[in-house]
């Protein structure tokens, strides 16, 4: 077993990497890593690239200062990637882009602002709106090839944001979720899809943030657009995610699913003690199958159904279960049977915010329902609708605990 040190600052990609002083500079030049080993990340290194994974490594940082970065979007901060078009207000981007852009972040004297995504041409007429013809083509191009990604602005973006950053479906994901790999204390930002998704058993992430993940389009027909921040997809057994924090998802924070009857039920998967803030589906989405013996508990849960996610969308925001709402903290659908032993703890949780959506919203059978153990959680008021479950909505939460008997300790704030 070894253990390698990467710094993006000061490595250099002729080195060994087998101590912090011959850092490589680059962890995709380490090919010859095997189960067991340590791949560590200088704080304050920055990659614009994915983070290559394997099975049974373990994906950590070292040193002092800001988390070790993994950023999938494309700097486009210059007025030299600006070109103005024939029509007043729209400027197109010339710097070339792996994949189509699912979202822009805009830096406008310190503060974060979100362009709106457009589904065509037609409907570029406010500030911030954008539109990308290879929308919902979901392919990475190396090189780049032309497109046209077009931006309401009343001047050159680079001039009236300090900084843009282009999402795009770069790479789909930061990072593969494989058995046995640990990915602690990085951070992971900018993704048109996913950031870590993937699949297997005994997987650990632990004190990682996620940010400004997701947008980019998944059903043109259906104008959907999609991107979660943790997706075990198929197979997620004792998975662990754990302090850690989440910033504006487009979809759900964290979520294990497909494909629909061929999804391997899930066991021991717990998600506790992390901070979920700004999502437009779900802070964890349960689907397909119920998983046995596995928790969401200790967490803070806040402005579901808010952020970029909704802009530019109506309410309820378009989804698969269109016109039913979108926006909870916890979403549970597609479950239609549940084996004996299944079963879902979501206790001591606060769940704050959810102005257009649920805290928790159940779309599942009743069999299902009832291997759910809900208490001790915090909620926060909410008069359009505090929970669905049962096949019922609720304003109250002392109605819905008398009808349905779950969350008999529970309170408001």
């Amino acid at each position: 077993m070894s253990t390698y040190y990467v710094d993006s600052i000061a490595g250099r990609p002729e080195n060994d990497g087998l101590t912090p002083q011959s850092a490589i500079s680059d962890s995709s030049l380490l090919t010859n890593q095997s189960k067991g080993d340590i791949v560590l990340f200088k704080r304050g290194s920055f990659f614009r690239q994915k983070l290559e994974t394997r099975e049974g490594v373990t994906y950590a940082a070292y040193g002092d200062g800001e988390p070790p970065t993994f950023c999938g979007s494309t700097d486009v901060s210059s007025e030299q990637d600006w070109i103005p078009t024939s029509v007043e207000n729209i400027w197109e981007c010339i710097k070339p882009i792996p994949g189509d852009v699912g979202n822009l972040i805009l830096n406008r004297n310190g503060s974060t602002e979100y362009g709106v995504f457009r589904w065509t041409q037609d409907e570029l007429r406010d500030e911030n709106d954008f539109w990308d013809s290879r929308y919902g083509e979901q392919v990475v191009h190396t090189p780049p090839v032309p497109q046209k990604v077009l931006f309401c602005c009343k001047d050159n973006p680079a001039r009236v944001f300090s900084h843009i950053e282009a999402v795009s479906y770069n790479n789909r994901i930061l990072g593969a979720l494989r058995s046995n790999t640990v990915f602690e204390g990085l951070r992971f930002i900018n993704s048109g899809v996913h950031a870590l998704a993937g699949n297997g058993e005994n997987i650990v992430v632990r004190n990682c943030s996620f940010e400004n993940i997701g947008g980019c389009a998944w059903s043109p027909k259906l104008r959907i657009r999609f991107g979660n921040g943790v997706e075990l997809w198929t197979l997620g057994n004792n998975v662990t995610v754990e302090g850690c924090t989440f910033k504006s998802i487009y979809d759900s924070c964290v979520t294990h699913q497909g494909p629909g009857a061929d999804t391997v039920t899930a066991i021991n998967f717990v998600c506790r003690n992390n901070v979920f803030d700004t999502y437009g589906m779900a802070a964890f989405e349960y689907r397909d199958k119920l998983p046995i013996n596995s928790s969401f508990t200790d967490n803070v849960c806040l402005n579901a159904g808010c952020g970029f996610a909704m802009l530019g969308e109506g309410e309820p925001r378009q989804s698969e279960i269109w016109p039913q709402p979108m926006g909870h903290h916890i979403f549970l659908w597609r479950i239609d049977a549940a084996d004996a032993e299944s079963c879902i703890e979501i206790k001591n949780n606060f769940f704050g915010k959810a102005p257009v959506g649920a805290a928790i919203y159940s779309i599942i059978c009743p069999q299902a329902e009832q291997r759910i153990e809900l208490d001790n959680n915090v909620y926060t008021p909410n008069d359009n609708l505090l929970i669905h479950f049962g096949g019922e909505s609720f304003t109250s939460l002392e109605e819905y605990q008398s009808k349905t008997g779950k969350d008999k300790h529970s309170k408001y704030q």
